[in-house]
C-alpha cells in the first residue's frame, strides 16, 4: 500500500511539472513569464518570410527547416538554452526566436556568396554537393547552433555539437538515404556549429556565414531581455542602441551589413560582437560593416539611461 502510495504522489508530482511546463513555456521559448519586445517578434515573422522565400527552388533544405521547425526536441532544446542564457546568466535572446533570425540571416548571406564569381561554398566546390546541399547546411547550422547553451553558456559550441548529432541521425535519413553523402552533409553542419562562437575557428564558407549571421542578430529587441532582467552595462546598453541589421550587395565589396544606431554606444556591439565574427572568420575580405547614427545630424543622440548605480555588486539605473 505504501508503495502504490509512493508511485501516486510521483505521478501526481510529474504531471504537475509537465503542466507547468505547459502553462510556462510560450512558443517563444522563455520559460517563467519572461516576453518577448514586439520589435523582436516582428523580426522573427519577417525572418520566416525570408527564410521561405529563400528556400524556393531548394527542396531538400526548405524540408529540413519544417522538420526543425516540427521537431520536438529542437524546440525543447532552443528553449531551454534561454533559461540558462537569460534567466540563469542574464544573456540576450538564445532561443526560437534567435535561431530563425540567424537563418534568415544565413540564408541571405548564402545568396550573396552564390551571386558572386569569387566565392564558392566547401561544400559545393571542396564535396561535389550541390546549392540545396548548401542551404540545407546552412539552415542547419543556424537553427541549432544555440542548442548547446540549454546545457550550459561555456563551451555551449561543443555542447551543440553533442545534441545535433542526435537530432541529425533522426531527420536526416528521409532526405540523404546515401550515407555517404549524409555524412559529409552532417559533417559540414557539425563543423559550422563547433566553429560559430567568435570565428576564428571556421574553415569553411558555410561556417563563416552561421558565425557572421549569429553576429547580425544585435539589435534592441534582442538585447532588451538582458536589461529589464537588470543587467545594465556596456552590453545591454549598447544592444539597445541598435536599432536595424541589414544584410545587402556592397557596393565596394560583395557583401555589405547596414547597421543604423540611436546612440553612438552601439560601436560596441560593431567592435566586440559582428566585427569580431567578421574579422577572424573566411569571409573577412568580402564583407563591409557600415553604421549609421538615426536620424543624421541630429544634435541629441536617444538617451537609454538616465542614472546608474552600482549596489549589491550590480549596476543599476535608477
Amino acid at each position: 500500500m505504501e508503495r502504490f502510495n509512493i508511485i501516486v504522489v510521483h505521478r501526481r508530482l510529474k504531471q504537475r511539472t509537465v503542466d507547468a511546463m505547459t502553462e510556462q513555456s510560450p512558443q517563444n521559448g522563455l520559460l517563467y513569464g519572461l516576453e518577448m519586445p514586439s520589435s523582436y517578434t516582428q523580426l522573427e515573422e519577417a525572418s520566416v518570410k525570408t527564410i521561405a522565400e529563400n528556400l524556393e527552388g531548394y527542396p531538400k533544405a526548405l524540408r529540413l527547416f519544417e522538420m526543425l521547425r516540427a521537431d520536438e526536441e529542437t524546440s525543447v532544446y532552443n528553449s531551454l538554452a534561454n533559461y540558462i542564457a537569460v534567466r540563469k546568466l542574464g544573456y540576450n535572446d538564445h532561443g526560437p526566436i534567435h535561431a530563425r533570425i540567424v537563418t534568415a540571416n544565413g540564408l541571405t548571406i548564402l545568396k550573396l556568396v552564390l551571386d558572386n564569381d569569387e566565392l564558392v561554398p566547401d561544400s559545393i566546390k571542396g564535396l561535389g554537393l550541390s546549392e540545396d546541399d548548401a542551404h540545407l547546411i546552412i539552415v542547419a547550422g543556424c537553427f541549432l547552433h544555440d542548442i548547446g547553451n540549454a546545457i550550459h553558456r561555456e563551451q555551449h559550441e561543443i555542447f551543440s555539437v553533442m545534441l545535433a548529432k542526435d537530432i541529425l541521425g533522426r531527420l536526416l535519413p528521409s532526405i540523404y538515404p546515401d550515407a555517404q553523402t549524409r555524412i559529409a552533409v552532417t559533417e559540414q553542419i557539425l563543423h559550422a556549429l563547433y566553429a560559430h562562437d567568435v570565428g576564428e575557428n571556421a574553415l569553411t564558407i558555410e561556417s563563416a556565414i552561421v558565425v557572421i549571421a549569429d553576429g547580425c542578430d544585435i539589435t534592441k529587441g534582442r538585447g532588451r531581455l538582458a536589461f529589464d532582467l537588470g543587467k545594465h552595462d556596456i552590453h545591454s546598453v549598447s544592444a539597445l542602441s541598435i536599432e536595424s541589421v541589414e544584410i545587402i550587395k556592397g557596393k565596394t565589396m560583395p557583401i555589405e551589413i547596414h547597421v543604423k544606431m540611436s546612440n553612438s554606444a552601439g560601436i560596441y556591439q560593431l567592435q566586440e560582437t559582428l566585427g569580431n565574427k567578421v574579422a577572424k572568420s573566411p569571409l573577412r575580405d568580402y564583407i563591409e560593416i557600415v553604421a549609421e547614427l538615426i536620424p543624421s545630424k541630429a544634435p541629441p543622440e536617444m538617451r537609454i539611461l538616465d542614472r546608474i548605480v552600482f549596489s549589491g555588486g550590480k549596476y543599476k539605473s535608477g
